[in-house]
C-alpha cells in the first residue's frame, strides 16, 4: 500500500508540474426561486461526460477537451434546458449556472445561447485564449506571429538584423513587458519546448495554422505550476480528428504580382519584384475518422514555403560599362574607363534595379491519432517535424552569394498521452514527450564536377593541379600554353566577378603569369 501510495503522490506531482490541456465546467442548478435541486443531470452529449448535482445543488465536470460544446441539465419535473456554445478553454474552470421552471407540459424544453461572461470567476490574472476560427482568419503565416498581435510583446525578428548573427542561425526573439527572451515558457499540449543552445523559437519551430486548436497565452501572474516562467506563458493545444471528416487548403503566391508586372511590361527579374522573389505558401490540414475503425480518429496538417530569394534589394542604374574581362585597364576605352571611376563602379557592378539573394524553404508535417477507448479514458499519439534550409543576406558577400552560410534546421516531436477520469472528482494524465533538434550552419559542399572535391577547395588551388584545381571540370587542367611556349593563358571565367578558375593567387597579369612583386613590403603589387 505504501508503494501504491506513493506512485499516486508521485503522479500528482508530475502532473502539477506541467500546463494543463484540458479545461473545466462547474456551476450550480436551482428553480426559478433559487432553491438547490439535488440530483439534476448536468452533461455533454457530444463528449458523453456528465455529472450530478449535490445536495446544495453544486456540480463539475472534470476533464473536458477544449473546444465549443452544448451543455443540458435535466430533472423530473422541470424544463430540460439546453445552453449552446458552451466554450471550455484549456487549464481554466467555466462558471455555468442554471434555473429550471416547473415543466407544464411533459417534454418542454428550454435553449438558451452561451454568451462569454466579461470577467472570468476562476481567473485571477490576464489570459488571453484565441481558438482555431480566429487564427485561421487573420493574417499571419504562422503561429509564432500570433505573439506580435499580443499586447506588450515585441518580437525581435531574424531579418531585422538588429542581433549579431541571429539571421543567419534563423532565431528570432520574443520579449514579453521588457522581460528576456528566455523567460518565456513555450509549451505544447502542456509540454515544454525546449532547446538551451538555439532557443525554442524560430525558423526550426514553426507549425502551420491548421494544427493549432486553441492558443492559450498569460503575460505575468500565472500560477506556480509553471516554475520556469518569468515573463509569459505559452501553450499550444493541437487539433484533434472528429467524427466527420474536415478539410482547409490555403495558398499564398508572389507569382500573381508577377504575372500583373510581366503584363505590365515588367517582364524581367531585375525590374519585377515579385518574379524575383518567388515566394508560394501552400497549407492545408484533413482530418475525421479512420475508415473500419470504430472511436479512432485522425489529424494530418502542414505548410510549405519556398522563397527564391530570401532577400529583394532594389540596386541603381549605375553599371559597369564594357567588357568586364580584360587584360589590363590600359585595354579599356578611356572615355569608359573615366566614366566606370566616376560611377564609382567595378567590373562585377552590373546588375540595375531588383536582385536578389540567397533563399528559404521551410516544410512542416503534424499528424495526431486520437482513440476513445471509453468516455472516460483517452488516447492521443501526435507527430511533428519541422525543416529549413535557408541562406540569409549579408553585404559581405554581395557579389559571390554562393560562399554564403547555409542554416539545415530539423526539428522532429514525438508526444503520447492517455487521460483517465476514475471519478467524476478524481482523473490522471499520463504524457510522453520528445522535442529535438538538429543543426548544421556552414558552406554547402557545391561539387559541380562531381570529383569528390568541393568548389570552394578547388577555387582556391594553383592550376596545376587539373584533380583539384577546376570546378567545372575534373579532367581539364583550366590554362592552355601560347605558341611562345611560355604564355600562360586561363580559360574558365567567373561570369560574375571576372576572376579565372584555377588561378593561383599572386599573379596579377594572367595573360604572361607575372609574379607578384612588393619591393616595399607593404602588401600592394610593385609593376616592373
Amino acid at each position: 500500500m505504501k508503494i501504491i501510495r506513493s506512485l499516486i503522490i508521485m503522479l500528482i506531482i508530475i502532473e502539477s508540474a506541467f500546463g494543463g490541456t484540458d479545461g473545466t465546467i462547474r456551476g450550480k442548478v436551482t428553480d426559478i426561486e433559487n432553491s438547490a435541486l439535488p440530483g439534476a443531470n448536468i452533461y455533454i452529449p457530444s463528449v458523453g461526460v456528465g455529472a450530478a448535482a449535490d445536495m446544495e445543488g453544486n456540480y463539475i465536470i472534470l476533464n473536458i477537451p477544449v473546444g465549443e460544446y452544448d451543455v443540458v441539465v435535466q430533472m423530473m419535473g422541470y424544463q430540460k434546458q439546453t445552453i449552446t456554445g458552451v466554450n471550455v478553454v484549456m487549464d481554466q474552470t467555466s462558471w455555468l449556472n442554471f434555473k429550471l421552471p416547473v415543466a407544464a407540459v411533459e417534454g418542454d424544453e428550454i435553449q438558451v445561447v452561451g454568451e462569454k461572461p466579461l470577467v472570468e470567476k476562476g481567473t485571477t490574472a490576464k489570459k488571453i485564449t484565441v481558438d482555431k476560427e480566429a487564427i485561421q482568419a487573420l493574417p499571419i503565416r504562422d503561429l509564432t506571429e500570433l505573439y506580435t498581435l499580443q499586447s506588450g510583446v515585441v518580437k525581435v525578428e531574424s531579418r531585422t538584423k538588429s542581433i549579431p548573427d541571429h539571421e543567419e542561425r534563423g532565431i528570432e526573439e520574443i520579449h514579453v513587458k521588457g522581460g528576456r527572451s528566455g523567460e518565456i515558457a513555450y509549451m505544447m499540449d502542456g509540454m515544454y519546448l525546449r532547446n538551451p543552445i538555439f532557443g525554442s523559437i524560430g525558423s526550426g519551430t514553426r507549425l502551420n495554422l491548421f494544427a493549432i486548436r486553441q492558443f492559450d497565452w498569460q503575460p505575468g501572474g500565472f500560477n506556480a505550476e509553471y516554475g520556469d516562467a518569468q515573463s509569459a506563458v505559452s501553450n499550444w493545444h493541437t487539433q484533434v480528428g472528429s467524427d466527420e471528416i474536415e478539410y482547409h487548403f490555403r495558398f499564398e503566391t508572389s507569382g500573381v504580382g508577377a504575372l500583373i508586372n510581366s503584363a505590365l511590361g515588367n517582364d524581367l527579374e531585375t525590374n519585377n519584384y515579385d518574379l524575383n522573389r518567388g515566394y508560394n505558401d501552400y497549407n492545408f490540414g484533413v482530418g475525421g475518422p479512420v475508415l473500419g475503425i470504430p472511436k479512432l480518429t485522425f489529424w494530418v496538417s502542414g505548410q510549405y514555403s519556398t522563397e527564391d530569394k530570401y532577400s529583394v534589394y532594389e540596386f541603381d542604374n549605375k553599371i559597369y560599362q564594357g567588357n568586364k574581362v580584360f587584360l589590363n585597364e590600359s585595354d579599356l576605352d578611356p572615355d569608359l574607363l573615366q566614366q566606370n571611376q566616376n560611377n564609382l563602379v567595378y567590373p562585377w557592378d552590373d546588375v540595375a534595379g531588383f536582385r536578389g539573394f540567397g533563399f528559404d524553404k521551410t516544410w512542416d508535417i503534424f499528424t495526431k491519432l486520437s482513440y476513445k477507448f471509453t468516455n472516460k479514458l483517452r488516447f492521443h499519439g501526435s507527430y511533428w517535424q519541422v525543416e529549413n534550409h535557408r541562406q540569409a543576406f549579408s553585404p559581405r558577400y554581395l557579389y559571390w552569394d554562393e560562399g554564403r552560410n547555409e542554416l539545415f534546421r530539423d526539428t522532429y516531436r514525438y508526444n503520447a498521452e492517455i487521460n483517465h477520469s476514475i471519478s467524476q472528482n478524481t482523473f490522471y494524465t499520463l504524457r510522453y514527450s520528445r522535442f529535438k533538434q538538429d543543426q548544421f550552419q556552414g558552406v554547402r559542399w557545391r561539387d559541380n564536377d562531381s570529383d569528390g572535391y568541393p568548389n570552394w577547395f578547388e577555387w582556391r588551388h594553383p592550376a596545376g593541379f587539373k584533380q583539384i584545381s577546376d570546378p567545372e571540370n575534373p579532367y581539364v587542367v583550366p590554362y592552355s600554353i601560347g605558341e611562345d611556349g611560355d604564355t600562360v593563358r586561363y580559360k574558365n571565367v567567373d561570369e560574375r566577378s571576372g576572376w579565372y578558375y584555377g588561378a593561383r593567387a599572386g599573379l596579377y597579369n594572367w595573360a604572361i603569369a607575372e609574379d607578384f612583386d612588393d619591393r616595399n613590403g607593404n602588401g600592394v603589387w610593385d609593376p616592373g
